[in-house]
């Protein structure tokens, strides 16, 4: 009998294992909602797997917000897919995407076509539905119209996250992240405002105070940002020089912001006082007027005198290696005035100082006069408060009126851009003004006693300070002094004038009278031009 043979035939192969992709998405508002957040939507998905017997192989997820609106992640599943198509099918690629819906996954008709072109198959999971290369017509026909309402509700939240943001910043609040110095918290309403930051609030008024000096370029004050530990909050990066330069020159320091080319009245407490502002905005032009821009050595006196006979610059520069000298700049023709010494004119400024020092006796009857009139002053700041009041009013109204007209079309675009920065202009220098009212006539007196103490003690203290203390100080008490021949003629700013010229007329008298009441009627306030010191 024949043997049987017997065929051995090989046992089927395992199926392969379809593999899939997760891909998630919230905004950093929707992050802590019910059902939006990033855990649920995992765990929905993870358990359609489960039962669907899909093999997850990795989960992208987005989290967007309004400063960083980019999607990181899903760059990289496009990328991780584009990779899948180029395999052989004995590798298993990878073509089936979970997302929980339509809009979860899609933001425009652009990603619509992108997933068409890798031909993958994306499940809807809360839609219920699969969108496969191989879908009806009438399935891709629905699909695209729920990725177009997608793209809408996008494009109409980012309207109305701007007119939302553009509202706020006509309220007063700044619409945005907090630039350095400042932070975010949730203020009344729970609308987000910005405050002065508990730490770098300080160090960002040393900046301003730093660079007010006149002698330090923006890369001097980048090291100096270094040195007192003033960073970038989010990176910790140091300030580079455009950093600085855009904070120095930042409005937002002192209480007013640029919103969209507008400028508007903050009502955050400002970190400086716009008088700060004011002094780094004319510190930067004076160094942004020098030909070579940028000094190579900051000389005691330079930018501070011109020429007593042509009225050109007064320059300096370094003879021998060390010796400082000061000339005219000869730019309109030959000038006749010498070279000089730093030390003779250090020494004529000194001696300049010496004319605001006034007698101890006179200093404290000024005092005791000043401290007379604190009720009427206050009456008078009152009275000015009141008017100040009634014509912000009258400007808020304009400015509300002039937005109505812009909506209504009765005034176009520009011309309201135009008219609402000068009127917000002259509605920051009102609300400037009216501070100045509210401040106490106690503190007035302070600073005026301080202001005579500053001139009882100037020519001392400008004899022990050092070139830049020295040329801070004579910034602050002098301006458009002129110098030719070796003669120094120093212009005081107010009220130094005044008290320069009062007090050369009470040593003038002085001498030759022995009546003290008299004396002290030269420092009284007179009606004419010529105004005294007092209050």
């Amino acid at each position: 009998m024949r043997a049987k043979r017997f065929q051995i035939v090989p046992a089927p192969s395992k199926s392969l294992t379809t593999t899939a992709v997760i891909y998630i998405r919230v905004s950093s508002k929707e992050q802590q909602q019910e059902g939006f957040s990033l855990d649920a939507q995992q765990k929905l998905l993870m358990d359609y797997a489960n039962r669907r017997n899909l093999d997850i192989i990795y989960t992208y997820m987005d989290v967007e917000s309004a400063k960083c609106p980019g999607r990181a992640e899903f760059n990289k599943l496009v990328a991780f897919l584009k990779s899948q198509g180029k395999l052989p099918p004995a590798k298993n690629p990878c073509t089936t995407i979970l997302v929980e819906k339509t809009d979860r996954f899609y933001r425009n008709v652009q990603d619509l076509a992108v997933m068409n072109e890798l031909g993958v198959n994306v499940h809807l999971v809360k839609e219920g539905a699969i969108i496969t290369p191989k879908s009806k017509s009438h399935e891709k026909f629905a699909h695209g119209l729920n990725v177009l309402l997608a793209e809408r509700m996008v494009n109409n939240l980012s309207e109305e996250t701007q007119k939302g943001m553009t509202e706020k910043a006509r309220q007063g609040i700044w619409p945005s992240s907090a630039p350095i110095g400042f932070q975010n918290v949730e203020g009344p309403n729970r609308k987000r405002i910005i405050q002065p930051h508990p730490e770098f609030a300080s160090l960002v008024k040393q900046m301003f105070q730093f660079y007010a000096k006149g002698v330090h370029s923006l890369e001097d004050a980048s090291k100096e940002a270094a040195r007192i530990g003033l960073v970038h909050r989010r990176s910790g990066n140091k300030l580079t020089k455009s950093s600085v330069y855009d904070m120095l020159t930042n409005p937002i320091y002192h209480g007013d912001y640029y919103w969209k080319g507008l400028l508007y009245n903050g009502t955050h407490q400002p970190i400086i006082t716009k008088e700060l502002f004011d002094k780094v905005q004319r510190a930067m032009d004076r160094r942004s007027s020098c030909p070579t821009g940028r000094q190579t050595h900051d000389f005691l006196f330079q930018g501070m005198l011109t020429c007593s006979y042509c009225g050109c610059a007064v320059v300096a520069e370094i003879k021998k290696g060390k010796y400082v000298y000061y000339h005219c700049t000869g730019n309109r023709g030959k000038c006749p005035g010498k070279y000089a010494r730093e030390e003779l004119i250090d020494q004529q400024f000194a001696q300049s100082l010496g004319q605001i020092r006034i007698d101890d006796d006179v200093m404290k009857w000024i005092v005791t006069v000043m401290k007379q009139s604190t009720a009427e002053g206050r009456k008078q700041k009152e009275g000015q408060l009141k008017v100040l009041t009634k014509t912000k009013q009258l400007q808020e109204d304009r400015l509300e009126k002039m937005y109505l007209d812009k909506l209504d079309g009765t005034i176009s675009e520009d011309e309201y851009k135009r008219l609402s920065n000068k009127f917000r202009e002259e509605l920051t220098d009102i609300k400037f003004r009216m501070e100045e009212c509210r401040q106490e006539k106690g503190e007035s007196i302070d600073s005026a006693a301080r202001l005579l103490e500053l001139a009882q003690k100037a020519s001392s203290l400008y004899l022990g300070q050092v070139p830049g203390e020295k040329r801070e100080l004579l910034n602050y008490v002098y301006s458009n002094s002129t110098f030719g021949s070796g003669e120094l003629k120093a212009n005081f700013r107010k009220p130094f004038d005044m008290l320069a010229e009062s007090n050369c007329e009470y040593q003038r008298k002085k001498a030759t009278s022995l009546a003290k009441n008299d004396l002290f009627d030269i420092w009284r306030p007179r009606d004419d031009s010529n105004v005294r010191p007092l209050p």
